[in-house]
């Protein structure tokens, strides 16, 4: 069985879109930890409603120019890695299509960023009546991932089956470039035609791309439901999103629940001084964070234990120490893009199963008031395990059981490492026999 799964994610891999996902996701990774480390400075430090912010009480101890200068910084950087992401994902991405087919990789990248940016501009702009330039931004970012790997991809396809072959020069002199952009003439032209159809498609339309009623939707249901199927089967549609690298519903899900629903469960807990018996126990929002992602625990943190504990691999070893920190406080893009966990074969099942798993053991563990249900807010920045211990005003009961759901979704995820060790493995030496 074991060995079926691995010859099957062995073909995956081997197949020329997840290669460029693969490669272009780990030549990012560098930008992806750079920009976890300031959000978590951001979000942890430089945020009022922080729990690191108020525990240190930095209202009185730290100055307001401090406090200015260090929110506009990490801020800044948050913009120039995770706000822009998407460039950089479809410049790579058409840069090792293109060079998979010994293609010219450089004028495919360049063409790249041409598409995608006349795309984000004729998206933003459709619906705009003033003559401000406006990007739209979500086509750009870091949660839009899918549709800045699909433009790189195919445009490296258009100089795959249009553009002439291309061996590198270490040093090129004028003539050798010369001829090298002419060649490149004829794919950059068809590819700039199809980013003006394309462009065209979303102005005339009006299509803002990952601002449908369905995903919006989504988010909006999973917070109020208190349906536990229905939270169940929205978390794991929310999860497959992200692993295919739309990122904007779990993104929505991290913020603070305001619905009537939760307001009700937290003025009963006020009241009864207890919140064992809320009228909405499941109520989707508290059991997503809480139990759910965990802040991200129940996959990323649980995935970098893993990698620090079991594997030999000193690159994949300080990708994990190098994301421990920014995990522990929700910040996983570091690690997602490193390792990577978007667009890979590999940890699509356990994305997808692994929060739902802890979502129904949850449940059960209310329902046996064996726990407490989460009705209480919790600061941003709160470590993802301590989130249902917060979110319970403290129980203890409540901090064990996460603890054991913690260590079960680490048991949950080591098969999947080592079927992924066993396939980098067998990658190597195919690898090695092409060349």
């Amino acid at each position: 069985m074991i060995n079926n799964i691995t010859q099957g994610l062995f073909w995956l891999r081997r197949r020329s879109f997840f290669r460029v996902v693969q490669r272009t996701f780990v030549m990012l990774m560098p930008v992806a930890t750079i920009g976890a480390y300031f959000k978590i400075i951001r979000d942890c430090i430089f945020s009022p409603d922080s729990l690191i912010y108020n525990l240190f009480n930095f209202d009185y101890s730290m100055s307001d120019q401090i406090w200015n200068l260090g929110n506009s910084l990490s801020s800044g950087m948050i913009r120039v890695t995770f706000g822009i992401f998407g460039i950089y994902v479809a410049y790579f991405s058409a840069v090792y299509t293109a060079r998979l087919y010994h293609k010219d990789a450089t004028m495919a990248g360049i063409t790249s960023i041409l598409v995608i940016m006349l795309c984000a501009y004729l998206t933003g702009n459709a619906q705009t009546a003033n003559s401000q330039v406006t990007f739209y931004s979500r086509i750009l970012s870091i949660n839009g991932l899918l549709i800045a790997m699909l433009i790189g991809y195919f445009v490296g396809q258009i100089f795959h089956w249009l553009g002439q072959d291309y061996v590198h020069i270490k040093v090129e002199h004028v003539e050798e470039i010369q001829k090298r952009a002419h060649q490149s003439l004829k794919p950059a032209i068809v590819t700039i035609l199809f980013g003006l159809v394309l462009g065209l498609i979303l102005y005339f339309f009006k299509i803002r791309l990952l601002d449908s009623y369905s995903v919006k939707s989504i988010v909006t249901n999973l917070r109020s439901s208190n349906n536990l199927t229905v939270v169940i089967l929205l978390t794991m549609l929310s999860m497959l999103l992200w692993w295919c690298g739309i990122g904007y519903p779990v993104q929505s899900l991290a913020h603070d629940n305001n619905s009537g629903a939760a307001l009700v469960n937290l003025n009963y807990a006020l009241r009864h001084g207890s919140a064992a018996n809320v009228p909405y126990k499941f109520l989707g929002s508290s059991m997503v964070q809480s139990y759910g992602l965990m802040g991200d625990a129940s996959i990323a943190l649980a995935l970098t234990v893993i990698l620090l504990l079991y594997t030999h691999n000193k690159e994949i070893e300080d990708i994990a120490k190098l994301n421990l920190l920014p995990v522990a406080f929700g910040a996983k893009n570091g690690l997602a893009i490193g390792i990577p966990l978007i667009l890979n074969p590999l940890y699509l099942l356990p994305v997808i199963l692994i929060p739902a798993i802890n979502e129904l053991i949850a449940a059960g563990a209310i329902s046996l008031h064996l726990i407490m249900p989460p009705v209480y807010p919790v600061l941003e920045g709160t470590p993802g395990i301590l989130i249902s211990f917060f979110g319970s005003n403290g129980n203890w009961a409540t901090f064990i059981f996460t603890i054991l759901l913690f260590i079960l979704d680490i048991l949950l995820l080591l098969p999947f490492v080592i079927i992924g060790r066993r396939i980098s493995e067998e990658l190597r030496a195919y690898d090695q026999a092409q060349i």
